[in-house]
């Protein structure tokens, strides 16, 4: 996997070749190109940004040594820079995965993955689904780390739950000819042995 960061500021500091390596990738038809194309000072972008930058730590070693696969994130002053970025993005940020060229490409807002809410988690299930790669692991140590990512499991003893939502006594002093309020007429109703 290559990693591409492409900025206005590493752009003017002597870092056009990037755009060039990303050129050559373009026009091969056998690389798969995951962009993410951000404005500065955007907002959501600013949120989006580092979670997609996580993609270079999570991704496993038998998935980062493939050459074949390119991630990159790049400045929306520098996309009409790129040979095949014929469709300028009408948002931002825009994630698109593009192959064969440019000739197929698919915005990550119309990708058929469950849950599309710019995390890592997503991001990763979202390739896993365009390189057919199954097998792709994402490094733990990562998400341990990730506090938005941190699940915690008790063990608590589970009680057996007697009478449901309301005691019993408080189940034999409702009177359902005259019940009070909405769910003692719907227990009335639906819920008492007769």
């Amino acid at each position: 996997m290559v990693y591409l960061e492409i900025n206005t500021k590493n752009y003017q500091t002597g870092k056009p070749n990037l755009i060039e390596k990303m050129n050559k990738y373009l026009s091969n038809k056998d690389t798969k190109i995951f962009i993410l194309i951000y404005m500065e000072g955007c907002g959501p972008c600013n949120e989006t940004r580092p979670e997609w930058s996580k993609l270079k730590n999570v991704l496993s070693n038998g998935f980062l040594n493939r050459q074949d696969i390119v991630i990159v994130s790049i400045d929306k002053d520098l996309f009409g820079k790129l040979k095949n970025a014929n469709k300028e993005p009408m948002s931002f940020p825009t994630i698109r995965f593009m192959n064969k060229s440019g000739e197929n490409m698919e915005t990550y807002e119309d990708s058929q993955i469950s849950n599309k809410d710019r995390k890592i988690d997503s991001f990763v299930e979202w390739i896993k689904l365009k390189t057919g790669e199954n097998n792709i692991t994402t490094s733990e140590n990562v998400h341990r780390t990730n506090k938005t990512n941190r699940k915690q499991t008790y063990s608590r003893k589970t009680r057996k739950q007697r009478g449901g939502k309301w005691s019993a006594k408080y189940k034999r002093s409702i009177n359902c000819n005259k019940p009070k309020g909405f769910s003692q007429k719907q227990y009335c109703k639906y819920g008492r042995n007769k």
